[in-house]
């Protein structure tokens, strides 16, 4: 669930220092330890795949699993330097960059295509509104200044939708328990809940799936020094991770119920939930970026420009 991946901002300033911390440069002999930070989310699979068949140590490097139940537990971990790498968005990524700490995206990993994507614009059940036009003058709930009002936005302009109150519901549960109790008249949910909260009578009004583009992503991030200084153990990351994401895109079965299990697709939906192509590693395009960075300043949440080339590398 991508909601997960939004970095805690307000974390940040407390533990900038972390960010300049020395690495030690790799040697030839050394076999290089990665700590991930991974949360029970369907974007984090393939690391956890590529761990579990020794992919990591086919190409040379240790990676350690480090298992996060929030998305502020882990990124604490990420500022303190207690881990190396996460998944996250591209928002989180700019938002950290602006206060000062330095992490990089270095491939894409959801969200090459728009039916990669994970967001719904969701209707209370027994409501009036059945077409996104409907939401005219209507309470939506969403989690503001993160990736969920990114896509709410962005889904919402595309049909020329404007006059909308939102209502701040952070927690998702809450906000889905609220959408379906029509305490609000829509929510944006994220995968697996939207579907769960179809299962249980609400309306799926517009997804981001439904879109011409793709227009919200998830991304594998590095501390700035790490990949500096070993540039080498993330490029052998990288390649352990497509090596994983062939195997599950050619053998979807066999691995469906550690999915389901790993990913905590809930039982109600897990017969029919269709699992992700995950999508090679590759570049983060400069245009993906340039509109998720061009909706932040508009928003006011930078106090500078987060340039493309300073957040985004590819290691070739």
């Amino acid at each position: 669930m991508r909601w997960q991946l939004v970095l805690a901002a307000v974390a940040v300033v407390a533990v900038l220092f972390a960010g300049c911390q020395t690495e030690k440069p790799e040697k030839a002999s050394e076999k290089v330890r990665i700590k991930v930070g991974l949360l029970p989310i369907e974007d984090t699979f393939p690391i956890v795949i590529a761990d579990e068949e020794g992919l990591f140590e086919k190409y040379g490097i240790e990676v350690e699993v480090i298992p996060f139940q929030s998305a502020l537990e882990r990124d604490a971990a990420l500022q303190a330097g207690e881990i190396d790498a996460c998944i996250a968005d591209p928002l989180a990524v700019i938002l950290l960059r602006n206060t000062g700490y330095d992490v990089r995206i270095v491939s894409l990993c959801l969200g090459a295509k728009p039916e990669e994507g994970v967001f719904a614009i969701l209707a209370a059940p027994n409501s009036s509104i059945n077409t996104i036009k409907d939401l005219e003058g209507k309470k939506i709930a969403i989690s503001s200044n993160t990736i969920i009002e990114y896509v709410t936005d962005i889904m919402l302009k595309s049909k020329g939708v404007k006059d909308v109150e939102k209502v701040e519901i952070k927690q998702i549960p809450l906000r889905m328990q609220a959408l379906l109790a029509g305490q609000v008249d829509a929510a944006t949910l994220p995968e697996p809940l939207a579907s769960l909260a179809v299962f249980r009578g609400a309306k799926l009004i517009m997804s981001d799936a439904m879109m011409n583009k793709s227009i919200s992503q998830t991304v594998i991030v590095f501390r700035g020094n790490f990949i500096d200084s070993k540039p080498d153990a993330v490029k052998a990351f990288l390649k352990a991770y497509e090596e994983a994401v062939k195997e599950i895109n050619a053998n979807p079965e066999k691995y469906r119920q550690e999915f389901i299990e790993k990913a905590r697709i809930p039982v109600d939906i897990a017969e029919n939930y269709k699992m992700p192509t995950y999508p090679q590693p590759q570049p983060y395009p400069e245009e993906f970026y340039r509109e998720v960075h061009e909706w932040a300043m508009e928003k006011g949440l930078l106090s500078k420009e987060i340039p493309y080339e300073e957040a985004v590398v590819w290691l070739s």
